[in-house]
């Protein structure tokens, strides 16, 4: 016979279940981490009370019977707050802490809220997010959230009754699904599912995640205490974008900037390797109609973000205007030996040969050149933002930072481009939001977040595009704002082996370790604007050795780009 093996954190969250269910002779088929991979104590116990008070073989039978279908897992969610209110109702004479229990849990849902912006978050659905915030802010006493009509039936229709039983809860959900999603679980559902078990596989390469994962047995556990590698939807030979993928991405981030030779060109060259699965896509946001309906609701999406990011910007103006100043005042004084005081035309000074004739027949003394007060840098920055689904509670500030940063350079006549990446479907996207020759910084409301990161594509790209004249023969540094946790739903290539690497914790950071070093090699210095957690500063360390800064709060940022500046320029002196 051979034994599941269970990590740490499996293994706990095994044990909660057991000690609530009154048993130690099951494999659950439920488990429930936060998004950091420690057990969910309190929705591990409910797992445990439903093995107690239901029968949970035909419950899961009934979660098999639509496993085949692309909601499967968030089926999965709205039917959990379905059953915890059913067993929370049944227990609570017997067990009456469990209303503390369940407060508690609640205020800690708020406070993982506050802690979303890591990448171990994949997609997210908001339809669940409401239902769960709304289900907790009213078990511990706070303000819930409007909802719709709609959302309110969907709330009522999740309080399963602890007078139900086994048959009363399947009808329950089935009754839900019916009502809402207008599905029916089946025969023909679990047979789709038996005959193609690849068409799940490949759609949950970019399903959604929540901060609380209550999931499948197996695939919720952590690697390190305090940090948790996000779980891939499994392992199978991945199959590349097709022409509906290039049509999607051209429909939601615009028409490609580059032609399709040149971007031939360079995934020829840089999605090989690790990347080789990889497609590249290069944008200025021109969009085009489509009639997508999904491309069509992420773009009213960022269009909606948008006018947030404008919102904030006016709401804190003084801010980002003296920070602005702030931060243009260190750089100046970081690049004074990088500027050069462009000539012009004294009456003493350095004589211009050429024009010395004027001064005896013109009587002209303007034959002279001084140092002027118009400055021409020598160096020209990138800045590339991580727009990915790890930073949606950010995108206000991060929108705004990066802002202050270009515009800073900007008022020192220093060229500055910048972009965001994330990546989709196999493609790593570049979106443009500031190229080198545009005159003010207001691409850069159109920041938004959604999708995976997989940095070092995306930091290999922006090195390659280099072809402008407005910064040749100058020194370029590349500040990467960053979480630190690269994180893609396209694998690593497989060598000849059967299965594919997922890109994602330590094979993920080598990866964009290796192509830092390879663009360093080239002369490009980068170092990394570091916005994350604790658990991932050991991975930018290793990305980008010493050449990063944290960034905790606004008022930090003049000091830590100053200071990133500084070690870069060091780095330039130094070889």
């Amino acid at each position: 016979m051979i034994k599941k093996q269970y990590t740490g954190a499996a293994r706990r969250a095994r044990n909660i279940i057991w000690n609530a269910a009154g048993r130690y002779d099951f494999d659950p088929p439920f488990m429930a981490f936060f998004a950091n991979g420690h057990p969910d104590q309190y929705f591990n116990m409910v797992a445990g009370l439903v093995d107690k008070w239901l029968d949970m073989a035909k419950l899961w039978d009934f979660f098999l019977s639509y496993e085949g279908d692309r909601r499967a897992d968030e089926f999965d969610d709205y039917l959990w707050l379905g059953l915890e209110n059913c067993v929370y109702e049944k227990e609570l004479p017997e067990r009456p802490i469990l209303a503390q229990l369940r407060r508690e849990r609640g205020e800690l849902f708020f406070v993982e809220q506050q802690q979303m912006s890591r990448q171990q978050m994949e997609y997210q659905s908001m339809p669940v997010f409401t239902q769960q915030e709304y289900r907790w802010a009213t078990a511990c006493g706070r303000r819930p959230p409007l909802l719709t009509p709609r959302e309110k039936r969907i709330a009522q229709a999740l309080r399963f009754s602890g007078e139900l039983d086994t048959d009363g809860v399947l009808e329950a959900m089935r009754g839900f699904l019916l009502d809402f999603f207008r599905f029916t679980p089946g025969p023909d559902t679990v047979k789709r599912h038996k005959a193609t078990p690849l068409a799940r596989l490949l759609f949950k390469h970019e399903h959604k995640r929540r901060d609380r994962l209550l999931v499948r047995a197996g695939t919720g556990e952590g690697d390190h205490e305090k940090a948790r590698q996000q779980r891939h939807a499994g392992l199978g030979r991945h199959v590349g974008p097709g022409p509906e993928d290039a049509a999607y991405i051209e429909a939601v981030f615009g028409r490609a900037s580059l032609t399709e030779h040149e971007l031939r060109i360079l995934e020829n060259e840089l999605c090989v390797g690790d990347d080789g699965l990889c497609r590249l896509w290069v944008t200025k946001g021109e969009t085009a109609d489509t009639q997508d309906k999904d491309a069509l609701e992420v773009r009213e999406s960022a269009a909606r973000q948008e006018k947030r990011n404008e919102a904030f910007c006016a709401e804190h103006a003084a801010m980002i205007e003296g920070s602005v100043r702030a931060l243009a005042t260190r750089i100046e004084t970081v690049f004074s030996s990088y500027l050069r005081h462009l000539p012009e035309p004294a009456r003493a000074g350095r004589i211009r040969p050429e024009a010395a004739w004027r001064l005896p027949v013109l009587n002209d003394a303007m034959v002279f050149l001084k140092n002027g007060e118009e400055t021409d840098p020598e160096i020209c920055v990138d800045l590339l933002l991580d727009a990915s689904q790890s930073r949606m509670h950010s995108q206000e500030v991060l929108s705004a930072e990066g802002f202050i940063i270009a515009k800073s350079l900007q008022k020192l006549h220093i060229p500055v481009r910048v972009c965001a990446f994330r990546s989709i479907r196999s493609y790593t996207v570049l979106e443009i939001l500031k190229d080198w020759r545009q005159p003010d910084c207001r691409g850069l409301r159109r920041y938004f977040a959604g999708g995976w990161n997989r940095d070092g594509l995306a930091i290999e790209t922006l090195g390659r595009l280099d072809d402008d004249e407005a910064i040749r023969g100058k020194t370029r540094l590349m500040l990467v704002l960053t979480d630190g946790s690269p994180n893609d739903s396209t694998p690593l290539p497989t060598n000849g082996l059967l299965l594919e690497r997922e890109y994602e914790g330590e094979a993920a950071v080598r990866s964009a370790q290796e192509a830092v070093r390879r663009l360093r090699a080239q002369g490009l210095r980068i170092g990394a604007v570091f916005h994350g957690n604790t658990s991932h500063l050991e991975n930018v360390h290793r990305i980008y050795g010493h050449a990063y800064v944290r960034i905790q709060k606004a008022n930090q940022l003049a000091q830590g780009v100053s200071d990133l500046l500084l070690m870069l320029l060091r780095e330039i002196r130094t070889d």
